[in-house]
């Protein structure tokens, strides 16, 4: 009986002899004898990561990672793990256009990495999206409650009595402001939990470019964590703008309602009242010649406000 050991052999030509595999769908389906302990063994491995969008063309070559999965029983085997005897292969597996599988051993080493890589990622991917999935929920609230602070502080009452430019002004900035926010957050959560993506790894040449995207993620995250951070620099600065533009902008002058004033001998002036700085005396620009008249208590009958004069 051979033992249970966790270890990564070689799969001979001799020993694939009696394997058969074809195309399912997105799965290549491989079976046969383990070169280890000898028990007959399947393995489905999927060609598409995270969900499947898409099937591509039938691949030409691609190696992929066996690991045994036998139902016998073997000494040493760790509790909680139900079958195989803990031995993994590569193999290169030729999948014609009928979808029928011809399989030979590994010839680079590097490729046999990659694919230990793509099906050790792929363990677990469900749990990882819908993790990931909870955390971004979090981000969308936060970007949700980011809007419902900033607008009621600073008030829309306040934003309207602005001259026009510093009411686009302001405007600008806070729709500059809530971007920013919005790109910080989305960038901070990519580099923290990545971006779910699907990709077709149906062929050696798409296994290397996953490889190498594989390799680079540590490089993307600190990319992501620095545009966050900039963003979020960013989104301070251009609220403080919009906030500053708020409180400090020019508001705008307040139109005065013309007004009929009615003398004792019966004349009447139409105009719009102005500020006066002399007391017990009332300044009006009369609408018919633009002329300001200065008028007392004594010369005031009646004074009513008008649409227009």
């Amino acid at each position: 009986m051979t033992s249970y050991e966790r270890k990564r052999i070689t799969a001979t030509t001799g020993r694939l002899s009696g394997w058969t595999g074809r195309r399912q769908g997105t799965e290549l389906v491989l079976s046969g004898a383990c070169p280890a302990c000898g028990d007959p063994t399947a393995a489905n491995l999927t060609l598409v990561t995270t969900s499947l969008e898409s099937i591509g063309p039938a691949p030409r070559t691609l190696t992929v990672s066996v690991p045994c999965c036998c139902s016998g029983a073997h000494t040493g085997r760790p509790d909680g793990v139900t079958d195989g005897c803990g031995r993994e292969w590569g193999v290169t597996a030729t999948i014609a256009d009928d979808g029928s599988v011809t399989l030979e051993p590994v010839t680079d080493a590097h490729l046999l990495v990659a694919a230990t890589a793509y099906r050790t990622e792929l363990q677990g991917q469900l749990q990882a999206v819908r993790a990931a999935a909870d955390k971004w929920t979090a981000g969308v609230v936060a970007l949700i409650g980011l809007v419902g602070l900033v607008v009621p502080a600073v008030g829309r009452d306040a934003i309207r009595g602005l001259e026009p430019w510093a009411q686009w002004l302001a405007g600008l900035a806070f729709a500059a402001a809530l971007g920013c926010a919005a790109l910080a957050i989305a960038r901070a959560y990519q580099a923290a939990h990545g971006w779910p993506v699907t990709r077709l790894v149906d062929d050696n040449e798409r296994l290397r470019e996953w490889y190498e995207r594989y390799q680079g993620r540590a490089v993307l995250a600190v990319d992501r964590l620095r545009q966050a951070v900039r963003a979020a620099v960013a989104t301070v600065a251009v609220l403080a703008v919009a906030v500053g533009v708020t409180i400090f902008g020019p508001d705008t002058p307040a139109a005065s309602t013309p007004v009929q004033v009615t003398r004792p001998d019966g004349s009447v002036t139409c105009g719009v009242l102005l500020a006066s700085t002399a007391d017990g005396a009332v300044r009006i620009r009369r609408a018919d010649s633009g002329d300001v008249d200065v008028l007392t208590g004594a010369d005031l009958v009646r004074v009513k406000p008008v649409k227009t004069c």
